[in-house]
């Protein structure tokens, strides 16, 4: 008969012990990734270009979702659509927080909605906007100045055919300037407030580039004194916070003096100094609130309207389909306008499409933890900065087929492929609030360019088509790089209809 022995016993104890130790382990692993060295980590192995395709690469070896360091800064990449959706936004609380970034700060930018902390702050800045363009239906009474600006940017390319993209620029910076200041952009040149948005958030593209200053990799080097040797950030933010400064102070003063002489127009700004006691602290909210509104919807945009041209040049077959529908139901003789919107369902795939395309921000804005997670049975520890590579998402081939062709009938028929809107204007709590500006711009500028224009690619000097690439510049924010393209008014009532909708959109 058998008898339990005490080595029997001890020998069953830690054989559970260890069980439930690795057990343990296997719960609380971090997701994969390179293991770097020690102290820097994989600072060495960090892209300094165009780092959402090095990161597709990544995934392809470690998983949808991986982890490495920096210098002891934990990073986790997200590859994976859905696993972006369930961490980023069903626990959106977890992740709603932003990482310091020393040298946006100290240019700063830490007083801009997208660089502040999850804190009573951003949940006014939020509360401000949304209360302007938090829904479609508030964006309503913005639809005459949409349909003005939009009209006026294909005046802009008639006058100026070879500045397709500084009239992109204009365009969408005059949407937001006049609704968020009540202002109307020059027409003669380059108008000072799109230039001082161009350059300041050209400036917060620099800053906010991954890897670029020392400072966000070692935060403690901002001490260093201005003098110290190869110390040249001090001198930089310096610089930067000038422009930073301007993109609040100068179009709020622009209202202040109109406010005062009694000539404004209805404004996000006039319509909040006028309708409340303003307390310091409220003042500040409104100011840097326009200020964010005004930085992001004056640069997002131009990226997307630009692509149509672009892609109208290596896709034509699709630009005659997009007219095709515009003629059968519109007809000729006038612009379209938002109440065709239902309309034009193909409209609205190539609107879907040109964002998935060349998406405006292929990475998103990293979210920080602000307490340990496990997802997934892997450890995201307190204070790691969670990134999606949005790019990868809308270039995933199990979403989308041919993921790299410019395909708008991905989006038609009963079984559509994912809507690209899910991922390109950030998750949970830190989703773009002005993404039906961005939405109802964008179409707009889309259909009413189809209607007017038959877009080819330029011929040289020879009479040869002049190549084009689908490629975008680098950065945080991107837009196709610059190409030649041949515009030419549809038919011969055009320019009467674009001239009497200028007219009569200034009134």
């Amino acid at each position: 008969m058998y008898s339990v022995q005490p080595l029997d016993v001890a020998v069953s104890v830690l054989a559970l012990v260890a069980a439930a130790y690795l057990r343990s382990k296997k719960s609380t692993a971090l997701p994969p990734g390179p293991s770097g060295w020690p102290v820097i980590g994989s600072l060495f192995d960090m892209p300094t270009s165009r780092p959402w395709k090095v990161y597709q690469q990544w995934g392809e070896r470690y998983g949808g979702m991986l982890s490495f360091t920096v210098l002891g800064q934990r990073f986790v990449i997200i590859n994976d659509p859905d696993t972006a959706v369930a961490m980023l936004d069903k626990k959106g609380n977890l992740y709603a927080d932003r990482p310091e970034l020393p040298m946006a700060n100290m240019s700063g930018w830490d007083r801009a909605l997208s660089q502040l902390h999850y804190n009573q702050r951003f949940k006014d800045y939020r509360k401000l906007i949304s209360r302007v363009v938090g829904t479609r239906k508030s964006m309503e009474r913005f639809y005459p100045a949409e349909e003005h600006q939009s009209s006026m940017l294909l005046k802009r390319i008639l006058s100026h055919p070879k500045k397709i993209e500084e009239a992109c620029r204009k365009t969408a910076g005059a949407v937001v300037l006049q609704i968020a200041y009540g202002y109307r952009v020059k027409e003669d040149g380059i108008d000072p407030l799109v230039d001082l948005a161009d350059k300041s958030l050209a400036q917060f593209s620099d800053l906010t580039t991954p890897g670029k200053w020392i400072v966000d990799l070692l935060p403690s080097m901002r001490h260093l004194p201005r003098w110290f040797p190869f110390v040249t950030f001090h001198k930089v933010a310096e610089e930067f916070t000038k422009g930073c400064d301007d993109l609040a102070e100068v179009p709020y003063n622009f209202v202040k003096q109109q406010m005062d002489q009694g000539i404004d127009e209805p404004s996000y700004v006039s319509d909040l100094l006028k309708s409340e006691e303003i307390s310091d602290e409220h003042l500040f909210n409104i100011k840097w609130s326009a200020a964010s509104f005004y930085g992001g919807g004056s640069d997002t945009t131009v990226s997307i309207i630009y692509a149509y041209f672009l892609a109208c040049c290596l896709h034509p077959e699709f630009q005659t389909k997009i007219q095709a529908e515009i003629d059968s139901v519109i007809g000729r003789d006038r612009l379209p306008s938002y109440d065709d919107r239902e309309s034009l369902p193909y409209a609205e795939a190539v609107c879907k499409e040109l964002f998935r395309w060349i998406p405006i921000v292929p990475l998103a804005v990293p979210h920080r933890a602000v307490e340990d997670d496990i997802h997934d049975g892997y450890l995201i520890p307190k204070g790691t900065l969670v990134i999606a590579n949005v790019w990868k998402f809308l270039h995933d081939a199990n979403l989308y087929k041919d993921p790299f062709a410019f395909n708008p009938d991905r989006f038609m028929g009963p079984n559509p492929e994912r809507d690209p809107t899910d991922f390109c204007f950030g998750f949970g709590r830190r989703v773009c609030p002005g993404l039906h500006l961005a939405d109802a711009s964008v179409w707009i500028n889309v259909v009413k360019a189809a209607a007017a224009f038959d877009i080819t690619k330029a011929l040289d000097a020879q009479g040869r088509p002049i190549p084009v690439f689908a490629e975008s510049t680098d950065g945080v924010i991107t837009r196709p790089l610059p190409f030649d393209c041949d515009v030419k008014p549809r038919h011969e009532k055009v320019i009467q209809m674009v001239e009497l909708a200028t007219i009569a959109g200034a009134h």
